[in-house]
């Protein structure tokens, strides 16, 4: 089955091609349809390809199982309404729209039974194909509880792993902020419209959203807070993650319903026990005994996903730690000492709380400290900015990169590709507490 790309700004929608309307008003018709609820819609999708060519198939549906009222239902055009109301809405805000049948949906999305017909997006939309990690819990967090999220955030997330939560005060805000604090990146999943912040105290989280990392909303641009509304987006914020970190939850708590949904979607759940009696932690501790693994920072993480990111190429893994010296992490209030392999080690160098030892010079020439030609380097061709990059670190020496970016002056998504470039070709290697060396 094809997939076809056609992610636009929904500002142009009025000027899409005649496919992708019809595509847009398909969608649309599918979710206004009294009776055609999402599992029904994703039985036609999958059959079909795209939500226009089922409908152009409507005579075929009987095979795939829809009822015949709904079908009737359908066939009224009473979901015209709502959906050109829908569109008259879409036409007003700035941001991109996604369908099921996109290349850019996420296909562990897409697996769902239930997947969205489309989705609203702003800021950074190649998130979505980033190795990702829920992080949630209670609304009402403990002081304690927004600092082990804050870290666990920081750590997976400056190890690569986009850290996706919903928005909501307490643990989520606090698991999107660590992630974002350093050189993380993050995903809200949105109960409400694309272009509605809710809750107001988390104004500034979607500010920084939009910076760094990517909204998502599945419903209509102005839908309100709704109650019913957050239980649903839950399904999105488990789908899209290879694993889902509970961090305190009430023995009620909402937060529990994303792990029940991981669990049936086949993701990996996590939880932060918690104090013993603590009512903060009583969901959490029920999990565990429900057989969710049991973690206490981002290193538990990331050791037992390491299988699961082999597909999304070379990736900081938990291996990858601080082996140069000992440091005290301190976050929040929380202090640990840890040990030279410790992955906090890292995190803090990452966030330049304790910065590594200063490089060389960047006066000194490759011919003053005997650099000699590269073999490796002879047979691939490089490109300039790859020169730039090895010539570099054979005149500093071992650096992060951060350091490289700001020396280079080259945004970080462009430099992570040309560093893959030249771990391939054999020139530079990768070190601990995400350095790199030249060897040739």
């Amino acid at each position: 089955m094809d997939f076809e790309p056609i992610v636009r700004p929904i500002t142009q929608l009025s000027g899409l091609e005649e496919k992708d309307r019809c595509e847009f008003w398909a969608s649309l018709a599918f979710r206004y349809c009294r009776g055609m609820g999402p599992r029904l819609a994703n039985r036609l999708l999958r059959a079909y390809g795209s939500a226009y060519g089922a409908l152009q198939n409507k005579r075929e549906w009987n095979a795939c199982g829809i009822p015949q009222n709904v079908i009737a239902e359908l066939n009224t055009g009473s979901w015209r309404i709502e959906a050109k109301e829908e569109w008259d809405r879409a036409q007003r805000i700035d941001a991109t729209v996604l369908f099921w049948n996109d290349q850019m949906y996420p296909q562990r999305l897409r697996e769902l039974p239930d997947s969205p017909l489309l989705l609203y997006l702003k800021g950074d939309v190649s998130l979505l194909a980033s190795p990702c990690v829920a992080i949630v819990g209670s609304r009402k967090a403990t002081p304690q509880g927004r600092k082990v999220a804050r870290v666990i955030a920081r750590q997976v997330s400056s190890c690569g792993i986009t850290v996706i939560a919903g928005m909501a005060e307490g643990i989520d805000s606090a698991a999107h902020a660590g992630a974002l604090d350093c050189i993380g990146r993050s995903i809200g999943i949105l109960g409400t419209g694309i272009d509605r912040i809710y809750p107001l105290s988390a104004e500034k989280n979607f500010k920084r959203m939009l910076e760094k990392g990517l909204l998502v909303s599945e419903f209509s641009p102005g839908t309100a807070p709704l109650r019913q509304n957050f239980p649903i987006r839950n399904r999105i914020i488990s789908g899209l993650s290879l694993g889902v970190v509970i961090v305190e939850a009430a023995e009620h708590s909402g937060s529990l319903i994303t792990a029940r949904l991981a669990l049936e979607q086949n993701r990996e759940v996590y939880t932060v026990p918690g104090a013993a009696m603590e009512t903060s932690s009583i969901g959490c501790q029920e999990l565990v005994r429900e057989g969710a693994k049991a973690v206490f920072n981002g290193e538990d993480i990331l050791k037992d996903l390491e299988p699961l990111l082999h597909d999304f190429g070379p990736l900081l893994s938990s291996s990858d730690t601080c082996d140069t010296y000992s440091c005290a992490v301190t976050d929040g209030g929380i202090a640990q000492s840890v040990g030279a392999n410790h992955p906090l080690c890292f995190q803090k160098r990452v966030c330049g709380d304790s910065p590594p030892p200063p490089a060389s010079p960047s006066v000194i020439h490759a011919d003053a400290i005997g650099v000699k030609t590269c073999e490796r380097k002879q047979s691939t061709q490089l490109s300039e900015n790859a020169e730039r990059v090895l010539q570099e670190l054979q005149m500093n020496g071992p650096l992060q990169v951060d350091s490289l970016t700001a020396a280079l002056d080259i945004p970080s998504k462009d430099l992570s590709v040309l560093l893959f470039q030249l771990e391939l070709s054999g020139c530079i290697k990768r070190l601990s507490g995400a350095r790199f060396e030249a060897i040739c």
